[in-house]
């Protein structure tokens, strides 16, 4: 492969939410005369989360995702806001959604980039320990459920598909490559 890189000619940004922004480059590739079109989304990046209780078992969320319309099975998590650090985002999204509270700082296993094609964002990936008690006061966010799963039911899952956000599926395996994580 040639260390050459294409020419960009042009960018476009056009914003369809608050949440996405298409981007439209026209661009030169190496060895090329024509120029192409090439597409992607712009978005925040998004933060995920593999915790575990004090009792070993695994917060998810099951909620209802209109882009497979179907209901899926997911770690917590959500996008970034502003200028929220990834870490400062796992701890909130973690409290909202399954009203449990960290014992100690999430520990970061990686950064990844979730579809390099298609998308310009990251996925920020951590683990953390929490509390196997509610936050006092928490309230489950509209259509969002919590479930509390033990890993060997967890690892079922991945294999056979019930638990299949694929990302999420990677933050997992990122845990066990790390020692921070087992299905025992």
């Amino acid at each position: 492969m040639g260390s050459e890189l294409p020419t960009v000619l042009a960018r476009r940004v056009t914003a369809h939410s608050p949440w996405v922004s298409v981007v439209g480059r026209t661009v030169i590739l190496p060895g090329r005369t024509a120029a192409e079109e090439f597409h992607s989304l712009r978005q925040s990046d998004y933060v995920s989360v593999l915790a575990v209780t004090r009792d070993g078992r695994v917060p998810l969320v099951q909620q209802y995702r209109p882009a497979l319309e179907a209901m899926t099975l997911e770690l917590p998590g959500g996008l970034r806001d502003g200028d929220d650090t990834p870490e400062a985002t796992a701890v909130r999204e973690l409290a909202e959604e399954t009203g449990l509270q960290v014992t100690e700082p999430p520990r970061l296993l990686g950064c990844l980039s979730p579809d390099t094609g298609r998308l310009e964002n990251r996925l920020w990936c951590f683990f953390a320990n929490v509390e196997a008690t509610e936050i006092p006061a928490w309230k489950p966010e509209p259509g969002v459920e919590r479930l509390l799963v033990e890993r060997p039911e967890l690892k079922d899952w991945v294999l056979n598909g019930r638990f299949d956000h694929a990302l999420h599926v990677a933050l997992i395996g990122l845990a066990v490559l790390h020692g921070v994580f087992d299905w025992e």
